[in-house]
């Protein structure tokens, strides 16, 4: 992450295939322009994914689309092993969908 804060995030609870539970937090940082034609945003998933590239694009809009769709296909990928995702308490399971309308 370079000089950009986190402006989006949110706590959730994940349970692995084996059981094992975590809290995961999902984070977004404002866009940030690296050149005239790239801009860049931080992405976060800590908990589950730790030291992740900053995601780039053309633009600001994109590099915020981008940095969002990059942090459900991680969570896509823990589901799809068999992981449950718990939201806003460690007893109410949440869709994907739901967290990415």
């Amino acid at each position: 992450m370079a000089t950009s804060s986190f402006i989006a995030y949110r706590s959730i609870y994940a349970v692995s295939q084996d059981g094992g539970s975590r809290m995961v937090c999902l984070s977004i940082g404002a866009p940030y322009q690296i050149s005239q034609d790239e801009w860049a945003c931080a992405v976060g998933l800590s908990g589950l994914h730790e030291n992740l590239h900053d995601i780039h694009a053309a633009d600001s809009w994109q590099a915020l689309q981008l940095a969002a769709q990059f942090i459900r296909k991680l969570l896509g990928y823990f589901v799809e092993e068999g992981g449950k995702l718990y939201w806003p308490s460690p007893d109410e399971e949440i869709a994907l969908q739901e967290l990415f309308p």
